[in-house]
């Protein structure tokens, strides 16, 4: 399945069901290893030093290096942690003039995995920043799936 991303009143949802298990997915979401390992793609930009506090009132940051040589890097700090269901952060990324905004992930066990959906919000008045930021959520997620499905068929593939 693809991600799908909405943008309504400044406020982006983007959704995606993933065949793993919901604490396999959190953990990608908060492995700073994993996150550089599949956060990003070698055409538009890649994310390394990844740096996270995973509790509330925790720091976290990314640096990222565009296809085009440009550096970017954000931030921000957990709201709430609640393994394997939900997660809650500020965003506040370089590329945005450090405008903070907030992103929630609620990870639902479904019956092939996980449906994940994302909640991003803070755009109020930037309606274009926050369709920009839709489309990058589908990007995003779909990264997240097929590194979470590649991580858990080649798990499957090891002998017993």
């Amino acid at each position: 399945m693809r991600a799908l991303a909405s943008v309504d009143g400044g406020t982006v949802k983007a959704e995606i069901e993933i065949e793993a298990p919901p604490d396999r997915v959190f953990h990608a979401l908060t492995n700073p290893t994993e996150l550089a390992a599949w956060w990003g793609s070698d055409d538009m930009y890649r994310t390394h030093d990844w740096t996270i506090d995973l509790r509330p009132g925790g720091k976290w940051s990314a640096c990222a290096r565009g296809a085009d040589g440009s550096a970017m890097t954000i931030d921000g700090e957990y709201i709430e942690v609640d393994p394997p269901r939900r997660l809650v952060y500020t965003w506040r990324p370089s590329w945005d003039d450090y405008a903070v905004t907030t992103v929630r992930y609620d990870l639902t066990s479904i019956t092939t995995g996980t449906r994940l959906t994302v909640t991003h919000t803070g755009f109020a008045d930037r309606a274009l920043a926050a369709t920009g930021t839709g489309e990058g959520w589908k990007r995003v997620l779909e990264w997240l799936a097929e590194h979470t499905e590649r991580h858990r068929r080649s798990n499957l593939e090891q002998p017993l």
